[in-house]
């Protein structure tokens, strides 16, 4: 993992568990798969083989509900990396480590600044995940009053200096172009910030030129579901955007993989 990365993985268990997400260039693609906790999704409907899809990608990690972790253990053991999607109970961060994970996340969409109670419940879940030493990703997705995703710089700007003043050692949010726009988000969060894929696009290659785009303004690669999933070819959507964050791909390159 690139030195860029130790300050927020500063200790043993956590530089370890990065380094199954983080290559050494500290980029990553998570894929997304914990929205089974939503009923049967188009795309993850049999999730053992999606898996098996991205891990044939180029995939880092993968972002996964508990039964699942348990459920697919040694098909995952050794081949990928893994991030635990838990609530915000601290109990799940020592569950998390025993199952193997190599980080935990919580999902929060709602108004930035966050309350109080919200915030203290992050705040207790980081905590929990320094005395366990594992990486903490934190979500935060600034929405309006009908629970919209906003799209709004300002937002996103506060949405990620908020994870990361609350302990998150990685920031999920939302990327808001264009590239030198970004370069605010990222340059004010002291952690690194993996982009969301949001609501399925009506193309592929919005979503390769949204990754592109971000790693371009200093993102750290993307944690990313529909997008990839529920692509006709997830192996080859994976494998794009894996090229894009770790080779330098552009976006017309790219796109040639998933044509």
């Amino acid at each position: 993992m690139s030195a860029g990365f130790s300050p927020p993985f500063n200790t043993p268990g956590k530089i370890i568990r990065a380094s199954h997400l983080f290559r050494d260039d500290g980029r990553t693609l998570v894929v997304a798969m914990d929205h089974g906790m939503m009923g049967i999704t188009k795309g993850i409907e049999v999730i053992a083989d999606t898996i098996e899809k991205v891990i044939k990608g180029g995939a880092d990690g993968v972002l996964i509900n508990f039964g699942i972790a348990r459920k697919l253990a040694d098909r995952l053991a050794g081949r990928i990396g893994i991030v635990l999607s838990i609530p915000f109970d601290v109990k799940y961060v020592e569950l998390a480590v025993k199952i193997g994970a190599d980080a935990v996340k919580t999902t929060y969409f709602g108004p930035v600044p966050l309350s109080e109670e919200r915030m203290k419940q992050i705040s207790e879940i980081a905590q929990a995940a320094d005395d366990w030493q594992i990486p903490y990703m934190v979500e935060v997705v600034p929405t309006d009053e009908k629970g919209k995703v906003v799209y709004d710089l300002e937002q996103a700007v506060k949405a990620a200096r908020v994870g990361a003043e609350l302990g998150g050692d990685i920031v999920k949010t939302e990327y808001v172009g264009p590239v030198e726009k970004y370069r605010e988000v990222t340059g004010s969060c002291p952690v690194p910030i993996v982009v969301m894929g949001g609501a399925k696009m009506d193309s592929p290659l919005d979503v390769l030129k949204m990754v592109w785009e971000a790693v371009k303004a200093g993102a750290a690669g993307g944690t990313i579901g529909r997008n990839i999933w529920q692509h006709k070819n997830p192996e080859k959507m994976t494998e794009a955007i894996v090229k894009i964050i770790h080779e330098n791909l552009s976006v017309e390159e790219a796109a040639k993989i998933i044509q």
